[in-house]
C-alpha cells in the first residue's frame, strides 16, 4: 500500500506547481511512549493506563505539542485519550485498523492546525520479526498550506520476555531509513518518531543512509558519525533541510508518574523556500 500511496504523492507533487508560503511553518512535535497497560496492572508504581491518560493529555499541554508519534497507547489508553480531548486530535491508525495492536504506534495531530491529505501504514518488523502496521501520513498545515510526512515507530527491545531481538531491530532501522529515501524523492518534509530502542545504532544510519537530522543534535559528515551521547532510544528524526530548536527530554515528575520514557519535545521550522514543492493553498 506505502508504494501505491507514494507513487500518487509523487506524482501529484510533480504535478502541482506550488503555491507561495508568506511564512515559515512552525510547530512543536513529540514521540512519546506512554507506557502500555498491560505493563501496569500489577503496578504498585503506576495507576492503570486509562487513569494514567490524563497525565498524557496534562503533558502535550504543558509543551504545546502539535503533532506526536505515540508508542505503547493500548486500546484502553486510546479510548481514554480520544474521550479526555473531544476531537481536539486526530488519531491514525487509531481504530481505523479494528482493536488491534495497531493502536499501540499511533500518529496524533491537532485538528485546529493540520488536516490529513493521505494515510497508510508500513510493516516493520517487531518481536521475532512479526510485521506490524506503522502509520505514515502527509499532513497539510491549515495556516501555511505546507504538506509534510509524518511517520511512527517503535523496533522491538531485547529483554528477559524477547531474547535475541537484535536482528530485527536492524532490520527494522534499515527498512525505516529506506522509507526516509523514499519519502524524500517526493520533494516534500519529512518527519520520523519512534522508540527505536536504540542510540547510535540507529542516529548513524538514519542520518547517514537518508537526508535526514536527529532534533537533539548530533553530526554524521563524510562517514564520520557523531551522536552526541544520546542517553535515551527516543527519537525525532527530520529532513535536512529544516531546522529544530527547543529540544527537550521531559523526565519531570508528571512525566514519571505517566510513564516510564521521557517526553521527547522539539519545535520544527519548515522554510517554504527550501520547499516549494510543499506549499498548497491553505485552508484556513
Amino acid at each position: 500500500m506505502i508504494a501505491a500511496v507514494l507513487a500518487a504523492g509523487l506524482a501529484a507533487t510533480l504535478a502541482a506547481p506550488g503555491a507561495q508560503a508568506a511564512t515559515e511553518t512552525t510547530f512543536t512535535i513529540s514521540s512519546f511512549n506512554v507506557l502500555g497497560s498491560s505493563h501496569t496492572r500489577d503496578s504498585s508504581t503506576y495507576a492503570t493506563g486509562p487513569s494514567r491518560q490524563r497525565g498524557v493529555v496534562r503533558l502535550l499541554d504543558r509543551h504545546d505539542v502539535d503533532v506526536v508519534g505515540f508508542q505503547e497507547l493500548q486500546a484502553d489508553q486510546l479510548t481514554r485519550f480520544l474521550k479526555l480531548t473531544d476531537g481536539s486530535y486526530e488519531v491514525y491508525p487509531g481504530f481505523d485498523l479494528g482493536r488491534t495492536v495497531a493502536t499501540e504506534d499511533s500518529l496524533a495531530w491537532r485538528t485546529s492546525m493540520w488536516e490529513a491529505v493521505q494515510k497508510t501504514t508500513v510493516d516493520i518488523p517487531y518481536f521475532d520479526g512479526r510485521p506490524r502496521h506503522m502509520p505514515v501520513v502527509e499532513l497539510r498545515n491549515k495556516q501555511t498550506g505546507i504538506t509534510a510526512w509524518f511517520a511512527n515507530f517503535h523496533n522491538p527491545a531485547t529483554n528477559a520476555n524477547h531474547p535475541g531481538q537484535d536482528q530485527w531491530r536492524a532490520q527494522a532501522i534499515a527498512d525505516e531509513v529506506a522509507l526516509a529515501r523514499k519519502l524524500h524523492r517526493t520533494h516534500l518534509p519529512v518527519f520520523f518518531t519512534g522508540d527505536m530502542n536504540e542510540r547510535e545504532k540507529v542516529f548513524c544510519p538514519m542520518t547517514g543512509q537518508a537526508p535526514m537530522r536527529a532534533a537533539r543534535g548530533g553530526s554524521n559528515h563524510d562517514g564520520t558519525c557523531h551522536p552526541d551521547h544520546p542517553w535515551y532510544v527516543d527519537w525525532i528524526f527530520g529532513t535536512k533541510r529544516l531546522t529544530f530548536s527547543d529540544y527537550v527530554e521531559d523526565k519531570s515528575p508528571l512525566d514519571q508518574r505517566t510513564t516510564d520514557h521521557p517526553v521527547i519535545v522539539s519545535t520544527a521550522h519548515i522554510d517554504p523556500a527550501k520547499f516549494p514543492e510543499a506549499v498548497a493553498p491553505a485552508t484556513s
